[in-house]
């Protein structure tokens, strides 16, 4: 590639603007390699088309007295928005190739939370560039394709003519992924409140959609090739397992719960091939490059509740026969961690927070189980969350790790006390919403208050509440918590902002039944459903405003209309 192996950014010379015909700037982009270019496939102006064939310029704007070079979308790598979100990513060739030297190489890190980047893309008025500072903030977007990026200040949002730019860890200078989009509220949410954030698409995400892009890609892969599924529509045999895997991707991690592990454990024997093709098509689905060609089909012939959200896995790893420093090698080429003085692969582990959701496989067959237990604690103090897989009930290694993962029965305690303060908390709230007049059917079969107090006595006493198995109970349960008092604040906040609007109608609808009063007509017979339609509408808490209104409408409509036979 003319790339040396310890490059990482090339000081920004791969940085890319892209201009129309006329000299427009349209957006950003990324050189890989000497002839070919990654942008978003919106930035590339529509010509009616089903693949464009206009013609635009790209400027290398590091790269002193570069000149324009003409580029068209390359053959076979064009992926707008689909309907569902998904995609918007395409790659053009350049009519004249560049010194590969200035290609960005691209990176796999996972984007986890918290983590500090910088653009640089062409705004309105600054055709020369500008740079932004943000910090990555989770899965987002269709499908969760994208990854939010909270600016470092209200200034530092991306606007039109950043699409397609670079984005760049700010402690590697990898480029990791590609900006994409923004969102701002609606000009009525108050300035204070007012949110405005970026998103980009991550590099693994890139080469899902377009697989000729992993030839500029450094970094490992997420998945060792072992567990890699390939996704037959056949449907999963053990979906009482697929849907337990799926809940524990999708909950977010523990925070603020010093001295508890969040791990779990779980045993697959070897000719349980239903469970374990079930663990390996839960870890496909939920990688972000692995979960492309075909797994669309894939996902929709799932059983309910079997599809973990994409990125939930940052490292899925089949620890058979592998030491623990080989497995700490891994993770800390992984998110390229780094170490002062001592570069050992478990000093750069030590000297790191690795908040990652790690699925180990084949625990118990390592090269020493119980050293490898112990090196998954490291993990999990430093932020790790653990999925550890067991082949054998009885194995020295799982009972280490249940000795080693038990929490003090009084942290254990007092997370259950605090989230019966937070039971109560949201019995309130929500017997607040049944005072408004919200009635329990109108929210669904979600649960509700009277059964979080069954479901937190049902804790109390249940049999593994002194094993490490009770952090994902509990953890779980907390999130139901949280849905139903969110729910309640939620509904409390719409009756609250509905209150005008409802009023006003129901006065509408009082002057105008009077009005048919005062003119003795109040029996006609064509009114009285139209009567009772708007009256049974605006007593719904919350209400349907949009229908509520039209109901009002009907029904003065219908009093302006004489009756049939009379003159107007």
């Amino acid at each position: 590639m003319g790339i040396t192996a310890d490059a990482t950014s090339n000081g920004g010379t791969w940085r890319v603007r892209i201009r129309s015909s006329a000299g427009d700037v349209l957006g950003a982009g990324i050189l890989l390699g000497s002839e070919t270019v990654l942008t978003c496939a919106h930035v590339i102006p529509d010509d009616g088309l089903p693949v464009p064939a206009t013609e635009v310029l790209v400027e290398l704007v590091e790269v002193h007295e570069a000149r324009p070079v003409p580029a068209r979308v390359a053959a076979g790598c064009w992926v707008p928005q689909r309907s569902d979100g998904c995609g918007d990513v395409a790659l053009l060739r350049l009519g004249r190739p560049q010194p590969a030297e200035h290609a960005a190489p691209l990176y796999r890190l996972p984007p986890v939370l918290g983590r500090p980047v910088w653009m640089g893309g062409f705004p309105k008025g600054l055709d020369n560039g500008h740079y932004l500072r943000a910090k990555t903030a989770g899965r987002v977007g269709p499908r969760a394709e994208w990854v939010g990026l909270d600016p470092k200040s209200p200034r530092d949002v991306v606007r039109k003519g950043f699409s397609g730019a670079g984005v760049e860890d700010e402690a590697t200078r990898h480029v990791i992924g590609m900006v994409v989009s923004r969102y701002d509220d609606p000009v009525d949410v108050p300035p204070a409140e007012r949110l405005s954030v970026s998103y980009m698409i991550p590099v693994e995400t890139i080469v899902r959609h377009l697989p000729v892009v992993h030839r500029w890609v450094r970094g490992d892969p997420g998945v060792d090739r072992p567990l890699v599924s390939p996704l037959t529509t056949g449907g999963v045999q053990d979906i009482g397992f697929a849907q337990r895997l799926a809940i524990w991707l999708r909950r977010e991690p523990l925070t603020g719960r010093a001295g508890i592990a969040d791990v779990e454990t779980v045993v697959i024997e070897d000719d349980d091939h239903a469970r374990y093709e079930a663990l390996s098509r839960a870890i496909t689905l939920a990688d972000r490059e692995l979960s492309g060609g075909g797994p669309d089909e894939a996902v929709s012939a799932a059983p309910h509740g079997t599809v973990p959200p994409l990125g939930s896995v940052d490292l899925a790893i089949d620890v058979t026969k592998r030491t623990d420093t080989e497995v700490a090698l891994r993770v800390a080429d992984r998110m390229d961690l780094r170490s002062p003085g001592d570069t050992s692969p478990l000093s750069r582990v030590r000297a790191n927070a690795v908040p990652l959701t790690i699925v180990a496989v084949g625990v118990d067959r390592a090269r020493d189980p119980e050293a490898l237990v112990g090196f998954m604690k490291l993990l999990a103090d430093r932020g790790s969350r653990l999925l550890l897989v067991f082949r054998d009930p009885h194995s020295s290694g799982l009972r280490a790790a249940e000795r080693l993962f038990r929490p003090e029965a009084a942290r254990i305690d007092a997370w259950l006390d605090e989230l019966a303060g937070r039971v109560a908390l949201a019995a309130d709230r929500e017997h607040e919403t049944a005072e408004r007049g919200v009635r329990r059917s109108s929210l669904s079969d979600a649960e509700d208050a009277t059964a979080l107090r069954i479901n937190l006595t049902r804790l109390r006493s249940d049999p593994e509440l002194r094993s490490h198995r009770i952090v994902a109970k509990l953890a779980a349960f907390e999130h139901s918590v949280r849905a139903v008092a969110e729910r309640a604040e939620e509904t409390l906040k719409v009756i609250d902002a509905q209150q005008p609007a409802v009023q006003e109608l129901k006065w509408q609808l009082v002057s105008y039944t009077a009005m048919l009063g005062a003119k003795a007509e109040s029996e006609r017979a064509e009114l009285i459903p139209l009567h009772r339609a708007a009256v049974r509408l605006l007593a719904e808490v919350p209400c349907d405003l949009p229908e509520a209104r039209r109901a009002v409408d009907r029904f003065v409509a219908a009093v302006h209309t004489p009756p049939e036979g009379e003159a107007p």
